[in-house]
C-alpha cells in the first residue's frame, strides 16, 4: 500500500494554528487569492506551496474528495487521532483554546456533514481562527445603531429609516451579542456555516484551477509566473503534457479530457439531490435547523452544482474533435431533466435567485456541448466519421432519451431549453434527410430489379444457401440512428420536427432566450461568468445560429440574436476593460473568421445598407470591439470595408426614371442608370455644394439591380466611403430642411448608432495604440485617420467633431422628438454623443474642452444644467442610468484630462530635427476654460452623489456602479490639486483645478455642510459590513470592490486634507468617528478593504491627536468587543499571504495609534489586553501578554534578516514609536535579550553604505534607515538602563558593534549634487516655464523611500507622457533621471536618520562609559567626521544647513567630553586640526546665514583651544614628538589669531557699528575667550612679534579703542556692554609685554581717560548693586577691566608709564574711596550703609581690591625715587588693611554676606571646594576664591609688593 501523502500543508500542526502563529489557508482564502484582480496574492509562497502540495492536488484529481465521508478504511481517523494527541498539542485548556472542545466540534461536524474527521478539523480549526472576522460581520448593536444615527444626522429617524435603502435593526447591546457568540450551540452553527462556505469555495476554485489549466490564465487577472508555476504543476499531475494543450485538435488530450468530464457528472447528481432536499433531512443536530442556514445549505449545493459544471462545460469545449460517448450524453441528459426546478428559484432569497440565470446559461451551453453541433453538421456532410462505436450518435437509446428529454423540458415550461432543442432541429433534420435519401437509393434500386426481371421474363427463385446481405436492398447503408427515427416515427414524417421547431420559435421564442443568456455572458459589470469562459459560451451560441441560419435564412429574429451573442452586453465603456481571452477563444475574432457568419450575415447585412440601417453598423461596431490586437485582418477589414463600401442599398426616388433595365436575360432586376444621381442635393436650388465637399453623386453608367419586385428598393454598385457618408448625413441631418436628401433623413436611433459606431472605432484605436510598443507619447494616427475620412466630405469650415457637437445640441435642446419617436431613442442618441467626445478627447482634448464649455448639459455662467433635467426622475431606467454614467465617465476623463495636461498647454516642446513637430491639439484652450468647466463637473457630481440616496435604481448594481464612478471624481481632483507643488507658488501647477477642489473641501468640510453628502458615503460603509458577492458574478463583485475602496479612499482624503491646511474638520471627523465600527467591520468584509479602510482610520486618529483637548477615543468609539476582534483581525498581518503593502499598512497603523494620544488602544496594542479585561485580570496593567502586537514585533524581529526589509522598517518604527510615547515598554523590550541581540548582528554584519549604494541605492536607503531604528531603540535601552544603573554590561557590548555607524553615521555622503543640478537645469531648459519644484510631492499623503518619494513620479508619468524626451528613447530620459533623483534623496533621508539615531546614540554611551578609552577613541573620531562632513559643501538647501549645525553642535558636545577625560596631546591637536580646517572654509562667517554655524564653530574651537593648552602644560618637552606638536600648533594658533580673532574682531566691530541685528555681543566675548585660550598655549610669549604684526595688518587695537569709546552710544537698553567686551579684549593683549608696551605707546591710557564712557565713571552712584544696569556695567568695567589693564601695563613698562597709570587711578576718587568703604565692618557707620551695596561682599569686588592693593603698592614703591613724577593715589591702604583682616576673620558673616554675580560664580557656589579635607574647610568654591583673594590683599598690604611677589 502507498504512503499516505503528507498533510502538513493542508492543515498544518494544531498547536501553532490554535496559538495564531499559523494560518491555515481555508479554500475560501485560496478562492479569493485566485480571483485577486492583481495577481499579487495568488503569487504569494503560501498559495503556491499550497496548490503544489500532492495531497491537495489528489482533490482535484480526484473530485470531491477533499470532503470524503468518513469511512474505517481510510486513514482519516488515524491521521485525526495523531493530530490532536497531546504530544502534538497541549492537552490542557488555556486563554487561547481548550482542544477537547476542538476535537468534540470535529467529532460533531463529521457526523452531521458526514465528511472524515480531518476535513471536519481543518474546518473547526478555520472556524476558530474566522472568530475576530465572524464578530465583525455579526450582528450591529444598539450602541452602533445609535452612532450611526447621529453620523447620519437622522437623531428623530425610525431605526430601520437611518440611512436610505437600507434597513438596519439591532435589539441587541454589544455585552448581549458577545454573550450570544459565546455559546455552543451557535459555535455549532458557525462551523457548520464554515463547512459550507468551505464546499463553496471548494468547489470555486477547482473551477478556477481548471480555467488556469485549459484557458492559460487565471479568471480575473493575467498570467504570472506563479500561476505558470501551478498550471504546469496539474498538467503533470493529470497526465498531461506541458504544452498548451489547445493548439491543435491533434493535442488536445480527448479521453483525458472525456474522463474527467464523467468524474465531474458523477458528482453532479450528488449536489443537485442535496440542493433539493431540506437540511433537517441531511443532518442530526436540530439546532441547525435554522432558516439562515437552510438557505446556505441550497446555496451551497447550487454553487457547487454550478462550478462543476463550468468544468465539464470546458472539459468538452476543448475536446469536440470526438462526440461524447453514449454513456456521457445518457448521464448529461438525464440531469437535464433533475434541473427542472430552476424557474421555481425565482422566488428564493437573492442569494439563490442569482444561481438561476447560471444555471441555466449552463444547462443549455452544456447540452450544446455534448450535442457538438459543429462535428454534427461535419459528420452529416461526410467530412468526418464516427471514430469509435462507443459515441452517442451510434446509440438509438441514448437519442431517443435526448429527444424525450428536449421535448419535455419544453412542455414543462424550461424555455432555457429552448436553444438545445433548436439545434436538435437540423440533427434530426440531417438524419430524416440522410434516411430519406437512403430509402430513394432502396427504391431506385428494387424498380431497377422489377424491370430486369420483367424484362428478362424470368422469376426470382431464392436460392437454398445462405443469403449474402451485402447487396441488400433492406440493409443498404443503415445507419445507427434510424432505429431512433423508426421508434419515434420520424421516419416518415418530419412534420413533428417541424412543429418542435415552431414552438421553439414562436412559444419558447429561441432568439429571445438566446439574446438573454448572451446578456449575461459578456464582460461588463453584470457578466456571470470570465470573460473567458463566458466567450466560449457564446461560440456555443454562434455555432447554433450558423448551423440552424440555412432552416431560418436573413431575419431580424437571428440577426438581432447575432448581435446579442457577439456583444453580449457589452456597452462602450466595457471596451478599456482587462480581457484575459486567448485570441483563438475570443467569439469575436472567430465570428470574423467564419465565412459562414460573414456570408450569412455580414454580407447580407451590408448589402442591405443602408437601407437597412442599424443591423450592418451594429455588426461593424461590435466586431471592431475585438480585443485581437494581434491580426491586423480583422480590423482592417472592416476598416477598409467603411472607407471603400462596394455597393448602397436605398430607395430609388420616384422622380428619378433615368435608368434602363440591363442584364434582362439573366431575369435578375438588373438596370443601369442614364443619368447621375445627387444623394444631396439643394432644395429649389437655394445653394450649391462647395467645391471642397464629396457630393455623393451616383454617376451615370452605374449599375445596379431592383432587390424585390414590387417597389423601388435597389443596390447599385457604388463605391464609396460609409464613413464619409454617415458624416454626410449627420451633417445633413442638422439643416434636413434646406436638402433633399435621397437617403432620407436618419432617425434619432439611427443618428445614435451611426454616432456609436464613430465613437467605437476611435476609442478602439486609442486603445490599440496605448497597448501597442508605440510611444505612449504618440497620437493615435489611425484614430485620427478615422475622424477625417468621416469628415472628408463636409464643407472646411466642419468635421466629424463639430457635426457631433452640433447634435448633441439639437437634442439637449429639442423638447419631444418628432414623428412620435420613443425618448428612450433621444436619450441612446444623447448616450452616443458622450461617448463620442470621450472617445475623441485624447486626440482632440482642445476641440472637446472648447465645446463643454458652451454646452447645455453642464450648469455654466448662472445657467442651469440640463443633466439634471434629462436623469431627474426618481426612477433611473435603463437608458437614464446609461445616459447618467455616460456624463459621468466623461467627466471624470476630463478631470484627468485636465490633469495630464497642465504642462502640455503651457509649454512648447523643443524637438530636435529628427523628431516631427504635431500641431498644438490644446490650442485654444485656457485655464479659464479648465477652470470653469471643471467646477462645473464637480458641482454636477456633487448633486448626483446627493441624489444617489433618493433615486430608485433598477438594481443594487446600478447603485454601485454610480458610487463607483462618481465618487472617484471628488477624490482625484483633491489629490490631483494638492499632493504636487505649492499652492502658494506663482506658477502653480494645479491652478486650474483649484477651484474644482476647494469646492469639494467645502462641501464636506464647512460647518453648514450637513450631514445629506455624507450620507452616501455613510450607505455604503454600512452596505460594505454586509458580506456581498459569491463565487460567480465577479465583475459584480469587483464592482461592490472598487466604489468601497473609493468611499473610503474619499473620507481618507477628507480627513487629510483638512490635517494638511489645518482646516477644522470637526465635523466629518466626528462623523466618521461614529461610523468607525463599520470601517473597522468593512475590514473583515473583505481583504481588499483593509488597506483603505486602515488608511481611514490612521488619519482620522492623526487628526484627532492634532486637537488641544483629549481627542476623541478609537477604543471608545469602537466599542470593546469590536475592537478586540479588529485588532486580532489586524495582529494577523496578511498571514498567510504576507504582502508587503498590506503588512506595512497596518503597522503604520499601529505606529499612528501609539503616537496620537490613543491611550486605550496604544495598551490594548502594547498589553494585548481591553480596559475591561486589564481590569478584570490578575497581572499588572502594563504587563504585555504573549498575544500583544508588541510581542509579535519582537518576535518578527528575532528573524529580522529573513523578513522583508519594508516590513522591518514598518516594525521597527512601531517599537521605536511606543519607546518614545509609552516607556514602561522599555522593561518589556529588555526581557526580550533575543530581539536586542540580533538587532546588534544585524548591525554588525552592514556592509558600507557607498559599497551597497552603488549596486543597489534602495537596498543602501533602507539599511541606513534599519540602522537609524536600531540605534535608536539602543540608546533608548541604555538611557532607562541608567536611570536604574544598569547600563555598563549593555554599553560594553554595543561598543563592539558600532562599525557601520562609525564609517556611516556622520557623513550624508550619498546626495549627488551634479545629479540634481544638471537635472533641474535640463528639466528647465526642456519644460520652459516649469521647474522641478513644481513636481515635488507635498504632506497631503505618506510617502515612503523608493523611487516616488520627494518628486511626483506616477503625476509626472500623466503630465510628460506626451513628451518623447519624457521616457527617452532608451528608457534614458527625464523619467530615468527623475527616479535616480529619488532614490538619491531617499538614500538622503535615511542617512540624515542615520546621523540623528547615531548622535543619540553616541551621546547616550559616551554618558554611560564616561571613562571608557575605546569609547573616548570612538567620539574623537565623529567629531572629527562631523568637521570633515562640513567642510563638503553639499547644498543650501536648508535640511543642509541643518545639518552642518546640528554636526558642529555634536562636535562640540563631544569635544567637551573628550577635554574632561584628558585627551592626549597628539589626538587633541589632531582634532585642531580639524576644527581649524573647517573653521577656515567658512566665508563671510558672520553673514545672517551663516552666524548660527560659525558661532558653534568658535564654541568648539575653544573648547579644543583650551583641552590644547591642558595637554600641553602637563606634557614634559622632553617628550616623544612634543616639540614637533609644540611647533604645529603655534603656527596654528597664530592662523587662527590672524583669522578668527583679529579680523573677525575688526569685522564684527564693523557691524556693532552698522548695529547689525544678527550681531550679539557674546559673539566678541567669544572672541575674547578664544584670544585668551591661543595666548595660553605655551610657547606663545615667543611669537609677540608675530602677534603685533597681526593686530597691525588688522588693525585690531583701534577698532577695539573705537568701540570703547562709542559703547555709551551702542549701548543695549542703557547697558554699555560693548566697553567692556573691548577693554576685555585689550586686556587679553597686555598680557603679552611687548602688547602691552604698544598699547601704552599708541596712548591707550589717555583713550580710557577721555572717552564718554570715563564721565560715567566718575559718578558717585557707580557701584555692583546700582539702580540701573548701565551703572552696574560701569563698575564692571572698572573692576574687570581698566584696572587689570592698568595693572598689567604697569608691569610690562615699570616707572615709564607710573606717572599716567597714577594719573588715571586719581581720575576716578568715588570710585578709589568706595573700594575701601564697600568691605567696612557692618556694625560701623551703619546709618551710612547702603543696604544693596555695602552689606554685600562679590567676588568681583574683591579682585578690584586685590587690583588696587598691588597698583598702590607698585607705586608707592616707585613713587619713592621719583616723587616729583609720580603723583601719589588716593587710596586709604591702613583702613583697608583693617576691614580684610575683619572679613578674614569672620567667615561665617562674610558667608552671609557673600554674593554670587553670574551663573559661573552661582555654579562654583554649589561647588565643593578644592581641597574638603584641611583643617578649617571652605563651604564651597567661591569662598574659597574669595578667601584666597583677600588673604593675598591682606599679605600685599602688609608685606609690599616685593616681599608678595618674592
Amino acid at each position: 500500500m502507498a504512503e499516505p501523502l503528507s498533510d502538513d500543508v493542508y492543515l498544518p500542526p494544531l498547536e501553532p494554528c490554535l496559538k495564531g502563529e499559523t494560518v491555515v489557508l481555508s479554500w475560501k482564502l485560496v478562492a479569493s487569492a485566485l480571483t485577486d484582480p492583481s495577481g499579487h496574492r495568488q503569487s504569494s509562497r503560501a498559495v503556491v506551496d499550497f496548490l503544489t502540495d500532492p495531497l491537495v492536488q489528489s482533490f482535484f484529481t480526484k473530485p470531491g474528495s477533499a470532503f470524503d465521508p468518513p469511512s474505517d478504511k481510510n486513514p482519516h481517523n488515524s491521521a485525526f487521532v495523531k493530530k490532536t494527541a497531546a504530544i502534538q498539542v497541549t492537552p490542557t485548556s488555556n486563554e487561547k483554546y481548550d482542544i477537547n472542545v476542538i476535537k468534540e466540534d470535529a467529532l460533531w461536524l463529521s457526523k452531521n456533514a458526514r465528511i472524515n474527521e480531518i476535513a471536519a478539523l481543518r474546518v473547526v480549526v478555520i472556524e476558530f481562527q474566522s472568530r475576530p472576522q465572524n464578530q465583525l460581520l455579526g450582528p450591529i448593536s444598539n450602541q452602533d445603531v445609535a452612532n450611526l444615527r447621529e453620523a447620519a444626522g437622522a437623531a428623530n429617524a425610525q431605526t430601520t429609516n437611518i440611512l436610505p435603502g437600507l434597513k438596519i435593526g439591532s435589539t441587541l447591546d454589544a455585552a448581549e451579542i458577545q454573550a450570544n457568540f459565546e455559546k455552543a450551540v451557535n459555535r455549532k452553527r458557525r462551523i457548520f456555516q464554515t463547512y459550507l462556505d468551505e464546499c463553496r469555495y471548494y468547489a470555486a476554485t477547482n473551477d478556477y484551477l481548471f480555467t488556469l489549466l485549459l484557458q492559460e490564465s487565471l479568471p480575473t487577472s493575467p498570467a504570472t509566473d506563479a500561476s505558470r508555476e501551478i498550471r504546469k504543476s496539474y498538467l503533470e499531475a493529470y497526465g498531461m503534457s506541458p504544452k498548451q494543450p489547445q493548439k491543435s485538435p491533434g493535442d488536445t488530450p480527448t479521453k483525458t479530457f472525456h474522463a474527467l468530464a464523467t468524474q465531474y457528472l458523477n458528482l453532479l447528481p450528488d449536489s443537485i439531490s442535496r440542493s433539493q432536499a431540506p437540511v433537517d433531512t441531511m443532518v442530526e443536530d436540530k439546532d441547525l435547523q435554522t432558516e439562515e442556514l437552510s438557505m446556505q445549505w441550497t446555496q451551497t449545493w447550487l454553487t457547487e452544482a454550478l462550478h462543476r459544471m463550468v468544468v465539464v462545460f470546458q472539459l468538452l469545449d476543448l475536446s469536440s474533435d470526438v462526440f461524447v460517448s453514449a454513456q456521457v450524453a445518457q448521464q448529461w441528459f438525464s440531469l437535464v431533466s433533475a434541473f427542472s426546478f430552476l424557474d421555481q428559484l425565482q422566488g428564493f432569497p437573492e442569494s439563490i435567485a442569482d444561481l438561476m440565470a447560471p444555471l441555466q446559461c449552463l444547462v443549455c451551453v452544456v447540452s450544446l456541448s455534448v450535442l457538438n453541433l459543429p462535428r454534427m453538421m461535419a459528420f452529416f456532410e461526410g467530412e468526418v466519421d464516427l471514430n469509435t462505436d462507443d459515441e452517442y450518435l451510434a446509440t438509438s437509446s441514448v437519442l431517443e432519451h435526448i429527444h424525450d428529454v428536449l421535448e419535455d423540458a419544453i412542455t414543462t415550461g424550461s424555455f432555457y431549453v429552448a436553444p438545445v432543442l433548436f439545434a436538435w432541429v437540423p440533427v434530426v433534420h440531417a438524419m430524416f434527410t440522410s434516411y430519406q435519401e437512403r430509402a430513394e437509393r432502396r427504391d431506385a434500386i428494387q424498380n431497377e430489379k422489377a424491370v430486369e426481371n420483367y424484362d428478362s421474363s424470368t422469376q426470382m427463385i431464392p436460392s437454398l444457401g445462405r443469403r449474402n446481405s451485402a447487396g441488400s436492398i433492406t440493409t443498404i447503408d443503415k445507419r445507427r440512428y434510424d432505429d431512433f427515427l423508426i421508434n419515434k416515427n420520424l421516419d416518415r414524417d418530419f412534420r413533428r420536427v417541424q412543429l418542435l421547431a415552431v414552438v421553439v420559435t414562436d412559444n419558447a421564442h429561441v432568439y429571445d432566450v438566446i439574446a438573454t443568456m448572451s446578456a449575461c455572458l459578456g464582460a461588463f459589470d453584470g457578466a456571470i461568468f470570465p470573460a473567458s469562459i463566458g466567450s466560449r459560451m457564446r461560440v456555443a451560441l454562434l455555432d447554433l445560429l450558423k448551423v440552424t441560419y440555412p432552416f431560418v435564412g436573413y431575419k431580424s429574429e437571428p440577426v438581432y440574436a447575432l448581435l446579442a451573442v457577439l456583444s453580449a452586453g457589452q456597452s462602450y465603456w466595457d471596451l478599456s476593460r482587462p480581457n484575459n481571452t486567448r485570441m483563438d477563444q475570443d467569439v469575436l475574432s472567430l465570428a470574423l473568421q467564419d465565412e459562414v457568419i460573414v456570408e450569412s450575415y455580414f454580407h447580407q447585412a451590408l448589402n442591405r445598407f443602408p437601407y437597412e440601417f442599424i443591423p450592418f453598423l451594429t455588426l461593424c461596431r461590435t466586431l471592431y470591439c475585438s480585443p485581437n490586437t494581434t491580426q491586423e485582418s480583422n480590423h482592417e477589414l472592416i476598416l477598409r470595408l467603411l472607407q471603400r463600401t462596394p455597393t448602397l442599398t436605398f430607395i430609388l426616388p420616384a422622380y428619378f426614371n433615368d435608368y434602363q433595365l440591363a442584364f434582362e436575360e439573366d431575369n435578375s432586376n438588373g438596370f443601369q442608370f442614364l443619368e447621375d444621381l445627387p444623394l444631396f442635393q439643394p432644395k429649389h436650388g437655394q445653394k450649391r455644394v462647395a467645391s471642397e465637399e464629396e457630393s455623393f453623386i451616383i454617376p451615370a453608367g452605374t449599375y445596379g439591380r431592383f432587390i424585390v419586385d414590387e417597389g423601388r428598393i435597389v443596390r447599385v454598385e457604388y463605391e464609396h466611403s460609409a464613413l464619409a457618408l454617415l458624416g454626410k448625413r449627420l451633417d445633413a441631418n442638422l439643416v434636413a430642411a434646406k436638402d433633399q436628401l435621397e437617403l432620407g433623413k436618419l432617425t434619432t436611433e439611427e443618428t445614435a448608432e451611426a454616432i456609436s459606431l464613430l465613437a467605437t472605432l476611435v476609442r478602439m484605436e486609442c486603445i490599440r495604440t496605448d497597448a501597442s510598443a508605440e510611444k505612449s507619447a504618440e497620437l493615435s494616427e489611425s484614430a485620427l485617420t478615422i475622424v477625417g475620412e468621416a469628415s472628408r466630405a463636409l464643407s472646411r469650415t466642419k468635421d466629424i467633431i463639430s457635426v457631433v457637437c452640433d447634435t448633441l445640441d439639437v437634442l439637449l435642446e429639442s423638447e419631444p422628438l418628432p414623428d412620435g419617436e420613443p425618448e428612450s431613442h433621444k436619450l441612446a442618441a444623447l448616450v452616443a454623443c458622450l461617448q463620442f467626445l470621450h472617445a475623441v478627447l485624447p486626440i482632440c482634448p482642445g476641440r472637446v474642452w472648447s465645446y463643454m464649455s458652451r454646452c447645455t448639459i453642464l450648469s455654466s455662467q448662472g445657467r442651469g444644467g440640463q443633466l439634471a433635467r434629462l436623469v431627474g426622475s426618481l426612477d433611473l431606467s435603463d437608458v437614464r442610468f446609461e445616459l447618467l454614467m455616460s456624463a459621468v465617465r466623461l467627466f471624470s476623463s476630463l478631470i484627468d484630462s485636465a490633469m495630464s495636461s497642465s504642462v502640455r498647454r503651457k509649454t512648447s516642446i523643443k524637438t530636435n530635427g529628427r523628431q516631427k513637430q504635431n500641431h498644438d491639439i490644446w490650442l485654444g484652450v485656457s485655464d479659464k476654460i479648465v477652470t470653469q468647466i471643471s467646477l462645473s463637473i464637480i458641482r454636477a457630481a456633487m448633486d448626483v452623489l446627493e441624489n444617489s440616496s433618493t433615486w430608485r435604481f433598477a438594481s443594487d448594481l446600478d447603485r454601485m456602479v454610480l458610487v463607483r464612478d462618481v465618487v472617484p471624481i471628488m477624490d482625484n481632483v483633491v489629490l490631483y490639486t494638492f499632493s504636487v507643488d505649492d499652492i502658494k507658488s506663482k506658477n502653480f501647477l494645479m491652478s486650474a483645478l483649484e477651484p474644482a477642489a476647494k469646492y469639494v473641501i467645502d462641501s464636506f468640510l464647512a460647518p453648514s455642510a450637513g450631514s445629506l453628502r455624507i450620507q452616501p458615503l455613510l450607505v455604503t460603509l454600512v452596505a460594505a459590513t454586509q458580506p456581498f458577492g459569491c463565487t460567480i458574478y465577479a465583475n459584480k463583485t469587483e464592482a461592490f470592490r472598487v466604489q468601497t475602496e473609493a468611499v473610503l479612499k474619499l473620507a481618507r482624503t477628507l480627513v487629510r486634507i483638512a490635517n494638511f491646511f489645518d482646516q477644522p474638520s470637526t465635523t466629518v471627523e466626528h462623523q466618521l468617528f461614529k461610523a468607525t465600527p463599520f470601517v473597522a467591520r468593512v475590514c473583515a468584509c473583505h481583504d481588499a478593504f483593509r488597506e483603505p479602510a486602515i488608511e481611514l482610520l490612521e488619519a482620522l486618529v492623526i487628526s484627532a491627536g492634532k486637537s488641544t483637548g483629549e481627542p476623541p477615543s478609537l477604543l471608545g468609539y469602537l466599542g470593546p468587543q469590536t475592537s478586540r476582534s479588529f485588532l486580532q483581525l489586524l495582529s494577523t498581518l496578511d498571514r498567510p499571504f504576507n504582502q508587503a503593502q498590506e503588512v506595512n499598512t497596518i503597522w503604520r497603523f499601529f505606529s499612528t495609534i501609539v503616537r496620537n494620544r490613543q491611550q486605550w488602544m496604544a495598551n490594548c496594542l502594547l498589553t494585548g489586553k481591553t480596559p475591561r479585561d486589564a481590569k478584570n485580570g490578575n497581572s499588572k496593567p502594563t504587563e504585555a501578554s504573549s498575544n500583544s502586537v508588541l510581542a509579535s514585533a519582537l518576535e518578527r524581529l528575532a528573524s529580522i534578516s529573513k523578513i522583508e526589509e519594508s516590513e522591518t522598517l514598518s516594525i521597527l518604527d512601531f517599537i521605536t514609536s511606543a519607546q518614545n510615547f509609552w516607556p514602561w515598554t522599555i522593561f518589556t523590550l529588555q526581557k526580550n535579550t533575543t530581539f536586542l541581540t540580533e538587532l546588534r548582528r544585524f548591525v554588525r554584519q552592514l556592509t558600507p553604505s557607498a559599497i551597497t549604494s552603488k549596486s543597489n541605492a534602495l537596498q543602501a536607503c533602507n539599511e541606513a534607515r534599519i540602522a537609524a531604528y536600531i540605534a535608536e531603540i539602543f540608546a533608548m535601552q541604555l538611557f532607562h538602563l541608567r536611570q536604574i544603573g544598569k547600563a555598563d554590561t549593555f554599553a560594553n557590548e554595543l561598543t563592539r558593534d558600532l562599525d557601520y555607524y562609525l564609517r556611516d553615521g556622520v557623513a550624508v555622503s550619498g546626495y549627488n549634487r551634479g545629479l540634481h543640478v544638471n537635472f533641474a537645469r535640463n528639466f528647465s531648459n526642456q519644460y520652459t516655464g516649469w521647474t522641478l519644484d513644481n513636481f515635488k510631492r507635498t504632506l497631503l499623503e505618506p510617502r515612503s523611500l523608493g523611487f516616488d518619494f520627494y518628486y511626483a513620479l506616477s503625476f509626472a508619468d500623466k503630465m510628460l507622457g506626451f513628451d518623447p524626451g519624457w521616457v527617452g528613447p532608451r528608457n534614458n530620459g527625464f523619467r530615468s533621471e527623475m527616479e535616480k533623483a529619488n532614490a538619491n534623496l531617499s538614500l538622503v533621508d535615511a542617512q540624515i536618520s542615520l546621523y540623528h539615531a547615531w548622535e543619540f546614540l553616541l551621546l547616550e554611551l559616551s554618558t554611560c562609559l564616561p571613562s571608557s578609552e575605546t569609547l573616548k577613541k570612538h567620539s574623537l573620531q565623529v567629531a572629527q567626521q562631523c568637521l570633515e562632513a562640513n567642510e563638503e559643501t553639499q547644498s543650501h538647501d536648508q535640511v543642509f544647513e541643518r545639518l552642518a549645525e546640528s554636526r558642529v553642535n555634536l562636535a562640540l558636545v563631544l569635544a567637551q567630553r573628550i577635554v574632561d577625560s584628558g585627551p592626549s596631546p597628539g589626538d587633541v591637536t589632531q582634532l585642531l586640526t580639524a576644527i581649524w580646517a573647517t573653521v577656515s572654509t567658512v566665508q563671510e562667517p558672520y553673514s545672517p546665514e551663516n552666524i548660527a554655524l560659525y558661532r558653534t564653530l568658535l564654541k568648539l574651537l575653544y573648547v579644543t583651544l583650551r583641552a590644547q593648552v591642558r595637554a600641553l602644560t602637563n606634557t614634559s618637552p622632553d617628550a616623544h614628538g612634543a616639540g614637533l606638536t609644540a611647533a604645529t600648533v603655534s603656527q596654528t594658533v597664530l592662523s587662527i589669531l590672524d583669522i578668527v580673532v583679529a579680523k573677525g574682531f575688526r569685522t564684527l566691530v564693523s557691524l556693532v557699528h552698522d548695529s547689525q541685528p544678527s550681531i550679539s555681543p557674546s559673539d566678541i566675548a567669544l572672541l575674547n575667550a578664544i584670544l585668551q585660550a591661543c595666548l595660553c598655549i605655551p610657547g606663545m610669549d615667543q611669537n609677540q612679534t608675530q602677534l603685533l604684526n597681526i593686530l597691525a595688518a588688522h588693525d585690531a587695537v583701534q577698532a577695539a579703542v573705537s568701540l570703547y569709546s562709542w559703547a555709551d552710544k551702542l549701548a543695549d537698553q542703557g547697558d554699555p556692554i560693548y566697553g567692556e567686551l573691548s577693554l576685555l579684549f585689550l586686556l587679553e593683549l597686555s598680557r603679552m609685554p611687548l602688547v602691552a608696551e604698544q598699547l601704552a605707546c599708541d596712548g591707550l591710557l589717555n583713550h580710557i581717560t577721555s572717552a564718554n564712557l570715563a564721565t560715567y565713571l566718575r559718578r558717585s552712584n557707580v557701584k555692583p548693586f546700582a539702580e540701573s544696569i548701565g551703572l552696574q556695567r560701569c563698575y564692571s568695567i572698572w573692576a574687570k577691566g581698566i584696572l587689570p589693564l592698568l595693572l598689567n601695563i604697569l608691569t610690562a613698562l615699570g616707572t615709564t608709564i607710573a606717572p599716567e597709570v597714577a594719573y588715571v587711578l586719581n581720575q576716578f576718587p568715588n570710585l578709589m574711596q568706595a573700594s575701601v568703604a564697600r568691605f567696612e565692618e557692618p556694625t560701623s557707620s551703619s546709618q551710612r550703609r547702603d543696604r544693596n551695596d555695602r552689606e554685600y561682599i562679590t567676588l568681583l569686588s574683591v579682585s578690584e581690591i586685590h587690583s588696587l592693593a598691588l597698583m598702590t603698592r607698585v607705586l608707592s614703591t616707585l613713587r619713592a625715587n621719583n616723587t616729583r613724577d609720580i603723583p601719589a593715589v588716593e587710596w586709604d591702604a591702613t583702613r583697608m588693611m583693617e576691614n580684610v583682616e575683619y572679613w578674614i576673620g569672620r567667615r561665617k558673616i562674610l558667608r552671609e554676606r557673600l554674593v554670587a554675580l553670574g551663573p559661573r560664580e552661582a555654579e562654583w557656589r554649589s561647588m565643593p571646594p578644592s581641597d574638603p579635607t584641611m583643617h578649617d574647610p571652605y563651604e564651597n568654591k567661591l569662598e574659597e576664591k574669595v578667601l584666597e583673594q583677600l588673604e593675598l590683599v591682606q599679605l600685599v598690604l602688609e608685606l609690599g609688593v616685593e616681599e608678595y611677589s618674592q
